[in-house]
């Protein structure tokens, strides 16, 4: 497996602008490149792939620089979101199909065959079609046939957003697994954040055609550098407040950031303890599986707490008008 590294990227067209000064995914690692539509990560998937160019900048496969070898040349295994499968061979056919192309021993071929759908759980469908199989399976085929040519570095565009969620959930877990268990440095395209939170070793958060922010999953939800980070991976509570000798306070709300001026504190809404008191006002309330969610003014702000229905001091039936609120765990954004 191999260390890939992409520096000093620059890719335009149509108006749009893709700039990544370096991201680094380790040997072994699975990074998801996670952001919203239109910036930039499917682009920089098809760049490591070589079915896109660079302007500028240089693409290395340990430290080798890849900007001139076509796809068929760089090593990888890639798998599409459309699952790309021929619908008039049977899912040997299909695995095989690279195989084939190098002029491999048919023994050999079948032994790699066989393996590569182990991996994926679908022995004893080899002669079956595309048409005959649901759509988990049919990415199941498209992974064998991805990981059956034993690629240095395998490349996921949003692989699974065609399924159903329950398919989803379980084929992410399959895909991870998959992973870990052959040590392959991965890149995964998705816009899902639990998708991303979930399978990923770190995350590389996209906006608008840069890279806003690389860190592991919890690092990155509890940790963001930037609004938009804070924003895109979950619900999010930003207070902008004056800092005075190394506190921000909002009335009787206070956070110690160890410095003065404008700060912008941030807080995750699972982070909010409440106790009886009356520091914030109860807005409204929403009634989740086994949690409540509470939509809290204190002064002219407005606040969101999330918390277990066993944590609250006081039943649902009985919620009273005011609350005292603790935040456990908050940062300070940049500027």
């Amino acid at each position: 497996m191999v260390t890939v590294t992409l520096r000093n990227i620059v890719k335009a067209r149509n108006g749009f602008r893709l700039k990544i000064d370096e991201l680094i995914v380790e040997n072994g690692e699975f990074l998801t490149l996670l952001g919203p539509s239109g910036c930039g990560k499917t682009t920089t998937l098809r760049m490591i792939a070589g079915f896109e160019r660079p302007d500028r900048g240089e693409i290395l496969f340990d430290g080798r620089p890849v900007n001139d070898l076509p796809p068929y040349e760089r090593n990888i295994g890639i798998v599409f979101q459309d699952y790309a499968l021929f619908p008039h061979m049977t899912v040997f056919k299909n695995v095989a199909f690279g195989l084939e192309m190098k002029g491999l021993p048919k023994s050999e071929i079948e032994r790699k065959v066989r393996w590569a759908l182990e991996i994926v759980g679908l022995t004893g469908l080899e002669n079956r079609y595309p048409e005959q199989l649901s759509g988990g399976q049919q990415q199941r085929v498209a992974l064998a046939r991805a990981l059956v040519v034993e690629p240095e570095v395998l490349l996921l565009d949003e692989p699974l957003s065609n399924l159903d969620a329950k398919i989803r959930e379980r084929l992410r877990g399959e895909i991870r697994r998959i992973q870990r268990e052959l040590g392959i440095t991965t890149i995964y395209v998705t816009h899902d954040q639990e998708e991303a939170m979930a399978i990923s070793d770190r995350i590389a958060v996209m906006n608008v055609g840069r890279v806003e922010q690389v860190g592991k999953p919890l690092e990155l939800y509890y940790r963001p550098e930037t609004e938009f980070v804070a924003r895109f991976l979950g619900l999010s509570n930003i207070l902008e407040l004056e800092a005075e000798n190394g506190r921000a306070c909002l009335n009787e709300l206070c956070f110690d950031v160890g410095r003065s001026g404008r700060v912008r504190i941030f807080f995750r809404p699972e982070s909010v303890y409440i106790m009886k008191g009356d520091t914030a006002e109860v807005l409204d309330y929403e009634l989740l599986p086994g949690r409540i969610r509470l939509k809290l003014g204190i002064g002219d702000r407005v606040i969101l707490a999330e918390r277990f229905l066993d944590e609250l001091p006081f039943s649902v039936e009985e919620m009273p008008e005011r609350v005292d609120v603790r935040v456990r765990s908050f940062s300070v954004l940049g500027q």
